[in-house]
């Protein structure tokens, strides 16, 4: 079974990648706060708008020129989904990987934190479904995120 995941959603074109805190994570923040994220091949800028407590909102616009690295983080978090115990002998972990601009004057500028369950080992559900047991990483979607903003914006990765 595919594992649960909170990511944005992007829109990608050849020229543009843009994405916006999901639905379901501004749901729990009653709507009063969101981030939506550009970043234009065109222009050689990253623009970052975010909206708290309903009606302040910020922009901030950073050329490409300014970024050093992409940076990639991951903190796991335990979870007590009882639907996920009942699945599985195992407990199920999750993990909220952040995403941020290392920018060349040393200031870091957050972009996405996605939240995914890490993988667990097959219950007795999955086996009941007919999934099988591949090897699962748990971070595929923060990894793609990760990896379209390397090649939009041509900066290095950087775990830490």
């Amino acid at each position: 079974m595919d594992t649960l995941r909170l990511t944005p959603k992007l829109l990608v074109t050849p020229d543009r990648v843009s994405g916006c805190t999901p639905w379901l994570a501004q749901l729990l923040w009653l709507f009063s706060y969101a981030r939506c994220v550009s970043v234009d091949r065109r222009s050689r800028q990253v623009r970052i708008v975010t909206r708290r407590l309903w009606v302040w909102s910020s922009e901030r616009t950073v050329s490409f020129d300014h970024v050093g690295r992409i940076l990639f983080r991951a903190q796991a978090v335990p979870s007590l989904s009882l639907f996920r115990l009942l699945l599985s002998a195992s407990s199920a972990e999750s993990a909220f990987f952040l995403i941020s601009l290392g920018l060349k004057n040393e200031n870091e500028l957050p972009l996405f934190m996605v939240w995914e369950e890490q993988p667990r080992e097959s219950g007795w559900l999955d086996r009941l479904a007919g999934a099988g047991d591949e090897a699962r990483i748990g971070d595929e979607a923060a990894s793609s995120i990760v990896t379209l903003l390397r090649e939009y914006i041509g900066a290095p990765i950087a775990q830490h």
